[in-house]
């Protein structure tokens, strides 16, 4: 009797699968409200090292005109003199930029450290609404690499300036500037805060907003992160992912927004219970947080860093984040899972 009631179960659990995965996923579409541009993956490897990601002390610029300036510092004390830069990279997270109510691309100069040294522009990743209306303005990140004045600074502080330079006119905001540094220990043996860590960047720019005939699950921005891992030899992972715009409500009400790891069978999302109990018994099942990505008036870009140690899968590990009438931009997720010596 109980291997018949085991049997029946099983049956239930698979066809609970089978209905999920026929009605929930991530669609694209072709509006620029859904989900429809991936981040990149910039960088993927396994060093003796850490990373960090920091704002600084970001705030909304408010309109930048012709020759203002916007200024953000940063603490790099975390750089001792015996770790080296593997890779840092700057994000100026702009929005509202135009000419005169039309969209155009903003023409700003960016200067890092004590000597203002004027930075080129890596890449540049774009989104807009996608359909004709008002304040069709274009959105973005400019990114910059700056492991040359990372590795110049001499201090525990880190400064990095905008300047709009378009004497035509044009005008843009700056929600915040982001500062992403991956460092490396000499050598193959830890060192102070220094392990043994596989990790992966991406980036880019997917604005995402359940308004306009589009629903929640195509406001949806899926974020992969390819490759084996031993789940053996994992000590801990953490996944740190970055919204301007997420959390950001005038009136102060709570934010419509979610977070998953490693999950596809959405409608679940709403049972935890059985949620659980599936993991338990069958090993499936990632994670969903709502409401992650938090912003006021002054800081206008939500950040999230989250332990995903017990989701993380062999392989095909990804992470989505989802818009529920809150609206925003996805532009970062860094997976960082930290290994057994």
């Amino acid at each position: 009797m109980r291997m018949r009631l085991h049997s029946i179960f099983s049956g239930l659990v698979l066809a609970l699968i089978i209905f999920s995965a026929l009605s929930f996923s991530f669609p694209s579409a072709s509006g620029s409200y859904a989900g429809d541009k991936p981040l990149n993956t910039i960088a993927h490897e396994e060093i003796y090292g850490g990373i960090f990601f920091s704002l600084g002390d970001s705030r909304y610029s408010g309109r930048m005109n012709y020759n203002d300036t916007y200024e953000v510092n940063f603490d790099v004390s975390v750089m001792e003199a015996d770790k080296e830069v593997k890779l840092a990279r700057l994000y100026v997270y702009w929005v509202w930029s135009q000419k005169e109510d039309v969209g155009v691309y903003p023409l700003m100069e960016v200067k890092a450290s004590a000597e203002k040294e004027v930075l080129s522009s890596v890449v540049t990743y774009t989104d807009t609404k996608g359909f004709v209306g008002k304040y069709d303005y274009f959105s973005g990140v400019n990114v910059y690499d700056c492991n040359l004045e990372i590795k110049k600074t001499v201090d525990d502080s880190y400064s990095v300036t905008v300047k709009n330079v378009d004497a035509n006119g044009s005008t843009f905001c700056v929600q915040g500037i982001g500062l992403l540094v991956i460092y490396e220990c000499p050598g193959r043996e830890p060192y102070h805060n220094c392990q043994l860590i596989e990790y992966w960047v991406t980036e880019g720019c997917d604005m995402i907003y359940a308004e306009y005939g589009i629903t929640p699950e195509m406001a949806t921005s899926k974020i992969y992160f390819d490759g084996e891992l031993d789940l053996k030899k994992v000590k801990r992972a953490y996944l740190i992912t970055v919204a301007p715009s997420g959390g950001y409500v005038s009136g102060g009400e709570t934010a419509h927004n979610k977070l998953y790891f490693n999950e596809e069978r959405g409608w679940l999302a709403n049972l935890p219970f059985l949620n659980q109990l599936l993991r338990l018994l069958f090993g499936y099942g990632g994670g969903v947080w709502s409401d992650v990505y938090i912003a006021d008036n002054t800081v206008q870009i939500g950040v999230d860093q989250r332990d995903v140690t017990e989701y993380l899968k062999k392989s095909n590990n990804f992470a989505a984040i989802q818009d529920n009438h809150d609206y925003m931009m996805v532009t970062n997720a860094v997976l960082v899972v930290e290994k057994k010596e």
